[in-house]
């Protein structure tokens, strides 16, 4: 508020004031005078008041005697019933009994009160003045107060509303370091130059150097981005300003930049720092895209952000990072040098950053001695960081549960607390941590339903997760691309009625087209087993599909492994949402697609043929292992192996692969259905198939 409205606003209060006070104390002083005229008794003597008590005793409502300190009575007030009243002054004890002695026989009702301090009519109406006057102000400040909090004057509403909100973590306050970050060894030594700049910046000053201006750590979700970054403040012993890409954007246009330029002036204030913006992506897409135009608000706030970090203020022993799993949409402004100079990838750990990462999440956990976490390294492929705690964490629930079981029965058989506190000590065992692996990567065990599904569906679903075993043990036995079965089970868990895992021998980066191939069969095994041995066909092979066709067709469109050559043709290019392309398959003509349509169906087909050769050579052994997984629900990788050894695929596979393989991927397949007859009884196909089931998320776990 500027000082003409100011002034204005003053005289308006003060006109008020003086009205309301004179008023009031017109009112007021009225209104005394006429209850002082309404209320005054008259005088009388001692005599007239004995003589109007003996002789109008029936019109004398009750009389008050005024009692002094010592307690003599020196006043008597007689307050008649017609609402008038007399006084009269008590000489003295005497009179006072002889009063007291005429109201007794004339029946007359009295009491005796000590006399009021007179209340002084000016502090009073003072006081009541003071009351209307606070009433009528207090209204007019409050008003005063919210306009100029709303011109943005000093901790006005304005400033509340740029204010950032980011968090700040001292030093000595939830310090991380890189101790605590395990599977990204590559990420530490790229970071440990910024932690050497924070420690002494003179080093590279004195080679004439400047050290990054930002860090955009990129990486799946669960990678540990931001305990990277908070192990850098940590590590450096410096402030740490977290904040998330999402708190810049408002409804309102300017408070993003405002809380930019906030975020970036309190962290100046607390040098050498590290600022983090959480998901970048949220407020650094880039300017200009999506469909009918930008964002203003969004579009000011990213320009405030590209002026902070290399503008026209300096950021002196200040480093920026930021995290975000969509590299692809972010500004080309935000990514040049000079911003973020350094990128870095916060990818999935492998085999030894696995075990690195149990080991830290497991440091105070009661791991029972048969534990091996190598072991736990090599069964969960492609984990991040997340779902690895998550896996020490629900193996801790299920440890719980089960020693809460036990004790539980131990308790109802009459033995003795120290002994079952002895026999079922508090340590989580592998199991335990076998069973989070599995509540992580497919969900909790649904055992009820299992109980309660016929035998036909059970068998149904025992023949569909051999038949994926099946494929993927032979192909890895002959060096095919498939990978060792370690689980069958037809226990339900979650949307699948049952799962096969198979997991590769170590870490892979890429996929040779055997492997893919592989892959394909393995999907494919499930349906064939079905046609084959229950002679029936039902939707629990949908997801088997899906993942069919989404590796064949990017084998034909993106990695150049089919008859159509090297070819790479982006479907619908970049998303239209970033503005970059709205036509869907701009670049693909239609006879293109139509080749390339008749390409991917080639060999899914091929496969499903081949697929088909195989699991038809050795009836007998497939259906014994089909049966004992019908019997124990859950097949574990060494009673597999067991089962499966004695098959004819296992002894001679290889000339039984090399002829489906020769015969049907070079499309030579010859149609073995027709001769096909079933050897057990069909079933009824399922009604809640596969329709809902999830799809594979290529850690070789195939479910139902």
């Amino acid at each position: 508020m500027d000082k003409k409205s100011m002034k204005w606003f003053g005289w308006i209060v003060f006109g008020l004031l003086m009205v309301f006070a004179f008023t009031s104390l017109n009112s007021g002083g009225n209104a005394q005078g006429d209850q002082a005229k309404q209320a005054t008794p008259t005088t009388i003597t001692f005599s007239d008041a004995q003589k109007q008590i003996h002789d109008q005793a029936a019109s004398i409502k009750d009389v008050i005697l005024q009692t002094d300190a010592a307690g003599a009575v020196r006043e008597a007030l007689i307050e008649r019933k017609d609402g008038t009243s007399s006084t009269v002054v008590v000489p003295g004890e005497a009179g006072a009994a002889r009063l007291l002695t005429a109201l007794t026989e004339a029946g007359v009702e009295h009491k005796a009160v000590e006399p009021a301090k007179p209340e002084s009519s000016a502090v009073s109406g003072v006081i009541s003045i003071l009351i209307n006057i606070a009433m009528m102000v207090l209204p007019l400040v409050f008003i005063f107060w919210l306009f100029s909090r709303m011109q943005g004057g000093a901790g006005g509403i304005q400033r509340q509303i740029g204010q950032s909100g980011a968090k700040k973590i001292e030093p000595s306050a939830d310090t991380k370091t890189f101790a605590d970050v395990a599977g990204a060894e590559e990420a530490k030594r790229e970071l440990m130059e910024i932690v050497d700049y924070l420690r002494d910046p003179s080093e590279l000053r004195e080679l004439g150097g400047k050290p990054p201006r930002g860090v955009l750590l990129i990486g799946e979700p669960g990678n540990g981005k931001t305990l990277v970054a908070k192990a850098v403040a940590g590590e450096a012993k410096v402030p740490f300003f977290a904040i998330s890409g999402s708190q810049f954007v408002e409804m309102f246009v300017g408070v993003g930049a405002s809380r930019v330029r906030e975020f970036f002036d309190t962290a100046r204030k607390h040098s050498p720092a590290v600022l983090f913006i959480d998901e970048i992506d949220a407020v650094g897409r880039q300017r200009g895209s999506g469909i009918g135009g930008g964002n203003d608000e969004r579009e000011q706030t990213l320009n405030q952000l590209l002026v902070e970090m290399d503008g026209f203020t300096p950021n002196t022993s200040l480093v920026i990072m930021a995290a975000t799993n969509r590299p692809d949409v972010l500004d080309p402004a935000l990514l040049r040098p000079g911003r973020f100079d350094l990128q870095v990838l916060v990818d999935h750990p492998d085999v030894v950053g696995r075990e690195e990462i149990l080991k830290i999440h497991t440091r105070k956990k009661k791991l029972h001695p048969e534990v091996n976490l190598k072991v736990l390294a090599t069964l969960t492929p492609g984990f991040s960081g997340a779902q690895l705690e998550g896996v020490t964490d629900q193996g801790a629930l299920m440890a719980n549960r089960r020693i809460r079981l036990l004790r539980a029965e131990l308790r109802k058989q009459g033995i003795p607390e120290a002994e079952v506190k002895k026999q079922t000590p508090m340590l989580i065992t592998m199991a335990d941590l076998a069973e989070g692996i599995d509540r992580v990567q497919m969900g909790p065990a649904k055992e009820g339903r299992a109980a309660r599904m016929s035998e036909k569906d059970m068998r149904n679903t025992a023949y569909h997760e051999v038949g994926h075993a099946w494929i993927s043990q032979v192909m890895c036995d002959l060096d095919k691309g498939g990978d060792p079965v370690t689980k069958i089970t037809i226990v339900p868990r979650a949307r699948a009625l049952g799962y096969t895992q198979s997991l590769p021998k170590g870490d892979r980066y890429n996929y040779t087209r055997d492997e893919l191939l592989a892959r394909i069969m393995m999907a494919m095994g499930g349906r064939v087993a079905q046609e084959i041995f229950l002679n029936t066909i039902d939707t629990g092979a949908q997801n088997d599909f899906v993942q069919a066709k989404n590796i064949a067709y990017k084998m034909v469109v993106e990695f150049g492994m089919s008859d159509l050559g090297p070819i790479s043709v982006s479907e619908g290019g970049q998303s239209p949402f970033l503005g970059r392309q709205m036509a869907v398959g701009g670049d693909i003509g239609p006879a293109l697609r139509d080749k390339i349509d008749a390409e991917w169906t080639k060999i899914v087909n091929e496969c499903y043929k081949a697929t088909h050769e195989i699991i038809s050579r050795d009836r007998e052994a497939f259906i014994r292992v089909s049966e004992q997984l019908l019997k124990q629900e859950t097949l574990l990788g060494d009673e597999w192996l067991a089962l499966y050894s004695g098959s004819e695929c296992a002894t001679c596979g290889d000339k039984v692969v090399e002829k489906a393989m020769e015969n049907c991927v070079t499309g030579d397949c010859k149609d073995h259905s027709a001769t096909t007859t079933p050897v057990v009884e069909a079933a009824a196909p399922k009604q809640d198939g596969g329709a809902a089931q999830p799809e594979g998320d290529g850690k070789g776990t195939d479910g139902k």
